[in-house]
C-alpha cells in the first residue's frame, strides 16, 4: 500500500494556504487576508472543498515565470503544490497514456466517480493511478478488493480525471455493447451484412455506434488532431490521430466495431454504405462547442478491409491572418506584393499537408469583400467558407478543373483558385484567365519554388505565355514549434552538427532551443506547427531564364544569388530565432538543403 494512503488530508482552505505560502506561490500577508476574509464572511476553513473557495477568490499568485507576470491561482497550480509539499508527482494525465483495457476493465466507473480516481495504466507490474484526494484510508481499503496489483499514485486535477472518466468508460461500454451485438462469424461478408442490417432495425445497437462514434470525434478535436485514420488489421482495428504533423496510436478495436463505425461515418458523409469494393470521398460538418468543423471523409479498400481517413477542418486552423502563416517580415512584405496585382497567377507549391489549403484559404479571406467574385475549383472542397462560390470537380461525369475553368470565365470572376493544375488544359485555361484581367491562385507537387516553373515547361505551357501571367512562386512546408511552456537553450553535440552537414548555420557551442517535454506538449517538445517559406518574385531576371529553357540547377542558383532563401535556409533561421529544431528542419526540408 503507497505510505501516503496512510494519512488522512483534507483539502480545507487552512491547508492549502499553509502549503502554497510554504512553496512561494502566494505571500504569507495574500494568506492573511485571505483567512480574515472566510473568518468574517463564515467561509469553513475545514471544509473539502478549500480548493474551490480559494480560486474563488481569483488570487494573483507569485509568478516566478516572467512570461505570465498576471498569473492566477488555478486548481492545477494548487495541487502542484499540495503533490511538492507530500511527496507524490502531479501529472496531466494525456489521453494517449491511457491504455483503454486498463482504464475500464480494472475499476468500474461508479469506483471511479465516487473517489475521483483512474487507472492509467500497467507498467513493470505496477498499475499507475490518477487520483485527485489520495489521503483517505478507506480508498485504499476499497482498492485492495479492487485490485491486487501494487500501485504508484500521481496527483490530478478533477476536472481531468472527470473528463477522462466520461470519455473513456463511455466508449468502453459503447464498444462493448456494439461488439456483442455485432458478433457473429468470422466471414467480413457475414459481418458486413449483420452491421448494415443491425443498424436499420435496432437502434439500441445504433446508439452504442453513435457514442463511440462521437467519442472519437470529440476527442480529436479536443485534442487538435488534422486527421483520423482507422485502420483494419488482421485481427484487430487501429485509431490513430495525427497531432502536429505526427501520427500517435490510440485505440485498438474490434473488428466487428470497427465496420459499425465506418458505416455510421459512412452515413454521416453521405457515402455509400453498401460499396466497399471502391475508394469514396465525402464530407460533414462537426459543431462542437460552437465552433463548426468540416470533415473530410476518405475510404479505400486495403488487405483486411475499408480503411478510413477523416480530415478535420475548423475555421481557426485553416482561416488565419496572413501575419499569422509564419512568414518572416521582409518574406510577408514580398508576398503583399504579390496581392496588390490587378492581374496575374500566383503559385503555391508543395506536397500534401504542408499548409497550402492554410495559405490559399487565409488569403483569399482576406481579398474576400462584397464587390469582388471570389471562385474556387477544388477536389475536393476542403472548407465551405460563405465568402467563396465554391465548384467542386467530379471527374465521374466529366466535370473537370479545364471545363469549369471556361465556365467560370462567364460567371464574371475577380479573383480564381484552382485547386491543382494537374495538365496541359488546366493550365492554359489558368494562364488565359490571368491574361485577361483576374487574379488566379493554384497549387503544384513540386519540391521548391524553381521547380514549379520548370513545371509549366514540362507540362507544355509555352514560356512566353508563363513570362505573361506568373507574379510569383512561393514554395512551403510546416515544422513544429517548440513548446513555450518546456523551451530551455542548450549547446548541441557539434560531431552531430557536422554530421547533418549545418557547420554553416551553426557555429561550435552556440545556443540553440529545445523543449524538454512536458503535459502541455505530451513530453514531445512541440506544441502546434508554423509554416516556412520559399517566396519568389518573378522579375525580368528569372523571365529570361525561363525563357532561354534554362536548367532547374542554373534556375535555382540564380534565385539563390538573387537572394531568396531556400525552405531549408528559412527553415534554419527558424532555427536560430528559437522557433523550432534543427532535427525538425532536417525533417522536414532536408530534400531541399541546396
Amino acid at each position: 500500500m503507497n505510505e501516503f494512503a496512510h494519512r488522512r488530508i483534507v483539502y480545507s482552505l487552512e491547508y492549502l494556504l499553509g502549503i502554497l505560502v510554504r512553496e512561494g506561490e502566494i505571500t504569507a500577508e495574500q494568506a492573511k487576508v485571505i483567512m480574515e476574509h472566510a473568518q468574517k464572511n463564515d467561509i469553513g476553513l475545514h471544509a473539502a472543498d478549500g480548493i474551490d473557495s480559494l480560486i474563488r477568490f481569483n488570487i494573483r499568485k507569485t509568478s516566478k515565470d516572467p512570461h505570465q507576470p498576471d498569473a492566477r491561482l488555478t486548481e492545477e497550480v494548487i495541487l502542484k503544490a499540495v503533490a511538492r509539499q507530500e511527496g507524490l508527482e502531479f501529472r496531466r494525465v494525456d489521453p494517449f497514456d491511457l491504455d483503454l483495457e486498463v482504464t475500464t476493465k480494472t475499476i468500474s466507473e461508479s469506483f471511479a466517480r465516487k473517489n475521483t480516481l483512474v487507472p492509467i495504466m500497467i507498467r513493470d507490474g505496477v498499475l499507475e493511478l490518477a487520483a485527485f484526494n489520495p489521503f483517505r484510508p478507506e480508498l485504499w481499503q476499497d482498492m485492495e478488493r479492487v485490485s491486487t496489483l501494487p500501485y504508484k499514485v500521481f496527483l490530478c486535477t478533477r476536472q481531468d480525471i472527470e473528463r477522462l472518466i466520461d470519455d473513456f468508460y463511455q466508449f468502453r461500454t459503447a464498444i462493448q455493447a456494439a461488439e456483442v451485438e455485432f458478433m457473429s462469424g468470422n466471414e467480413i461478408g457475414n459481418l458486413e451484412a449483420r452491421v448494415k442490417v443491425a443498424e436499420k432495425s435496432d437502434p439500441s445497437s445504433h446508439k452504442h455506434i453513435t457514442k463511440a462514434v462521437d467519442y472519437l470525434l470529440r476527442s480529436a478535436l479536443r485534442e487538435r488532431a488534422s486527421d483520423i485514420h482507422m485502420e483494419p488489421k488482421r485481427d484487430h482495428s487501429l485509431v490513430r490521430f495525427r497531432i502536429d504533423g505526427i501520427l500517435h496510436d490510440l485505440h485498438r478495436l474490434p473488428m466487428t466495431v470497427h465496420l459499425a463505425m465506418i458505416n455510421r461515418l459512412k452515413g454521416m458523409s453521405r457515402l455509400d454504405i453498401s460499396e466497399r469494393r471502391r475508394p469514396q470521398d465525402g464530407r460533414v460538418q462537426l459543431v462542437l462547442g460552437g465552433v463548426p468543423t468540416d470533415v473530410r471523409v476518405s475510404t479505400i479498400p486495403v488487405a483486411f478491409g475499408e480503411k478510413m481517413v477523416l480530415r478535420l477542418l475548423s475555421s481557426d486552423t485553416t482561416l488565419k491572418n496572413l501575419q499569422e502563416l509564419g512568414m518572416l517580415p521582409e518574406q510577408y512584405e514580398t508576398y503583399a506584393k504579390f496581392l496588390r496585382c490587378t492581374y496575374g497567377l500566383i503559385l503555391v507549391t508543395g506536397p500534401t499537408g504542408s499548409g497550402k489549403s492554410t495559405s490559399l484559404y487565409s488569403t483569399l479571406k482576406v481579398l474576400a469583400n462584397p464587390q469582388v467574385n471570389v471562385v474556387t475549383l477544388e477536389d475536393p472542397i476542403e472548407m465551405v467558407v460563405d465568402d467563396f462560390n465554391q465548384i467542386g470537380i467530379q471527374t465521374k461525369i466529366g466535370v473537370t478543373f479545364g471545363q469549369m475553368l471556361r465556365h467560370i470565365l462567364r460567371q464574371d470572376p475577380d479573383i480564381i483558385m484552382i485547386g491543382e493544375m494537374r495538365d496541359l488544359e488546366t493550365a492554359e485555361q489558368a494562364v488565359q484567365s490571368a491574361l485577361t484581367g483576374h487574379i488566379v491562385f493554384s497549387t503544384l507537387h513540386t519540391n521548391d519554388a524553381s521547380s514549379a516553373l520548370t513545371r509549366l515547361l514540362d507540362l507544355g505551357l509555352d514560356a512566353y505565355l508563363i513570362n505573361a501571367s506568373v507574379i510569383g512562386c512561393i514554395a512551403q512546408r510546416l515544422v513544429r514549434n517548440i513548446c513555450p511552456n518546456c523551451k530551455v537553450q542548450f549547446v548541441p553535440d557539434y560531431n552531430q552538427i557536422r554530421a547533418l552537414g549545418l557547420e554553416s548555420y551553426i557555429k561550435p557551442d552556440q545556443k540553440l532551443w529545445k523543449g524538454r517535454g512536458c503535459e502541455q506538449c505530451r513530453q514531445t517538445g512541440f506544441f502546434g506547427r508554423t509554416g516556412i517559406f520559399e517566396i519568389l518574385p518573378y522579375d525580368t531576371e528569372v523571365k529570361d531564364a525561363v525563357r532561354k529553357n534554362v536548367d532547374l540547377g542554373d534556375l535555382r542558383a540564380l534565385v539563390r544569388r538573387k537572394g531568396v532563401r531556400s525552405l531549408f535556409d528559412d527553415g534554419m533561421e527558424r532555427v536560430l530565432r528559437g522557433v523550432t529544431t534543427y532535427e525538425e528542419v532536417v525533417r522536414v526540408a532536408g530534400g531541399s538543403m541546396d
